[in-house]
Order: C-alpha cells, then structure tokens, then sequence
C-alpha cells in the first residue's frame, strides 16, 4: 500500500509542478512552487483512490487532485498568517519569507486557479468545490477568534475541526466519486467517509502540537481547553493516548460503516496511515498508539 500511495504521490507532484510552470511565470511561479512543495498531498491521494474505488476517469481525478491540493496550499497559506506560524516543513513560513502583502494575495490567486480547474470538469465539480472552500473559510475564520476570550465558549472545537479540516477531506473524496457514473450513487458516503478523516486528523495534528507546547491559537488552543476540561492539566501520557484513542475511534467508527472501506482495501488501510504519520512527530506517543491502531479495521 505504502509503494501505492507513494507513485500516486510522485504523479501528483509532477502534475502541479507541470501546471504551475504552464500557468505562473516570475515572482508568482516561485511563491507557488514554495508554497506547493513537500506536501503530503492527503487530500489529492484521498480524492484518487476514491475515484480508482468506482473505476472513476482517472485522467479527470489526477487533474481534480491539482484543484484539492492548490486549494489545501491556498488554506495553509492563509492558516500560517492568522497563526502568526513563522515555519513549515521545518522552512520559513510563505509569509516570513515573501511578506505578509505577497502571502495575502498568493492565495487568491491559487483557488482561483483551483475552481477553473473544477469548473472546465464540468459544473458538478466546480459546485463541491465552491461549497468546501466557503466552509473552509467560516472554519478559518472560526479559528481564528478561537482565543478571543469574547468567542471562545461559543465556539465547539468539533464544529471547527469539520469545517477547518473536515470539509477539506469531504470534498476531496466526493469529487473523486463524481468521476465515476457508478460512485455518483455514493457520493454521500464518500463525503461522509472524507469528513471523518479530516476529523481524525485534526484531532492528531492538534495532539502533536499539544504535546509538543503549541497551544496558543486556533484550533490548537481550543483542543487544549478540551484537554484540561476531561483530563485537568498536565495529564499522564497513557491517559491522554485514552483521551486521544476515544476520539479518533468515534470517527473511525463513521468510516467503518462507509461502503468504500468494503471496495477498497487501500481506502480502508488509509485513515490508519494518515494518522500514523502524524504521530510519528512524537515518539514516545506514536509507539503507544501504533499497536492500537493499526489492526483497527481488520475483520
């Protein structure tokens, strides 16, 4: 699976750096490829396997991949500037490095590019990913008032994550079953298996950053209220890998009863491999979590 997801990985990269050569020139051509290089490419992996899932036009679902992942670099983008993030991928933010002025505008541009790409795919595509990007948005903007003290017992971490996180991976999965006449009939499921995810990783990203003492903004912040809320401060990390399994279960759960993990194996060995990838940015947990993990969704 690993060697599959990896040559899907390689194409996709391929791909954006062919468009973006094909579209951008100057200063925007290297912002974008700053801004698109290294990425783990989930959402457009997600979105091709769910195509492959429904014997889905696999040309169509590779270039549907460039409008998730531009769309994703656009939201990280903008992500790093609420977050005041000064480093990515262990490299300079797209904000500190070009300014704040440049690193507005890049993601205009780059959904825009996302969109035409949606919208020359035909009218169903363009109408998933205008309704992501507008959740994605209200997500963005919820994360970040977060840590204003006038918002934040108003705002459910949950409903964040869906709309910051979650909407994202949704989305994804429901355009790859779109680029099938078959998987049309499951886009629902589809869309309902990519939300869970986005879930579950969020929850794994806020983790790493919780035990790693990142915990100042957005999502971050409101996860560790959460925290402190269930477990006080300061908890033993066996408890917090309790806390942390209780939650990425209740979502795995939604996945399992998802058609696609019964056509796919790949889909249904996916979830376990996101996350696993995450935690692997601290040691001490990814070795508790892994065993548990791992054999989730064998029968």
């Amino acid at each position: 699976m690993i060697e599959n997801l990896a040559k899907k990985k390689e194409s996709i990269d391929e791909r954006i750096n062919e468009y973006l050569e094909s579209h951008f020139e100057g200063e925007i051509l290297e912002m974008s490829k700053y801004a698109l290089n290294d990425g783990k490419r989930l959402r457009g992996i997600i979105l091709l396997l769910t195509s492959e899932c429904f014997d889905g036009d696999m040309e169509k679902a590779y270039r549907l991949a460039i409008s998730a992942e531009l769309g994703h670099a656009a939201s990280l983008i903008h992500d790093d500037i609420i977050d005041k993030s000064v480093e990515r991928r262990k490299r300079p933010t797209l904000w500190k490095k070009y300014g704040i002025e440049k690193a507005i505008i890049l993601p205009h541009i780059l959904i825009s590019e996302s969109l035409e790409i949606a919208r020359s795919e035909g009218e169903e595509f363009l109408k998933v990913g205008l309704e992501t990007w507008s959740k994605a948005s209200i997500g963005e903007y919820m994360d970040m008032i977060s840590n204003d003290n006038r918002f934040t017992d108003k705002i459910s971490y949950k409903k964040l994550i869906e709309l910051k996180s979650g909407s994202l991976f949704a989305g994804a999965a429901q355009i790859g079953s779109l680029t099938s006449n078959e998987g049309k009939k499951y886009q629902e499921d589809a869309k309902n298996y990519g939300n869970a995810l986005g879930i579950s990783y969020q929850i794994a990203d806020d983790m790493i950053d919780y035990l790693n003492g990142k915990n100042e903004e957005g999502s971050q912040y409101l996860f560790t209220k959460y925290i402190e809320k269930e477990l006080g401060k300061n908890p033993d990390i066996h408890v917090l890998m309790g806390f942390f399994i209780y939650n990425i279960f209740k979502e795995f759960e939604k996945i399992r009863k998802s058609i696609l993990i019964e056509r796919s194996e790949a889909l249904k060995l996916f979830p376990i491999f996101s996350i696993l990838e995450i935690m692997k940015e601290n040691g001490e947990m990814y070795k508790l979590v892994m065993p548990v993990l791992s054999n989730y969704f064998s029968p």
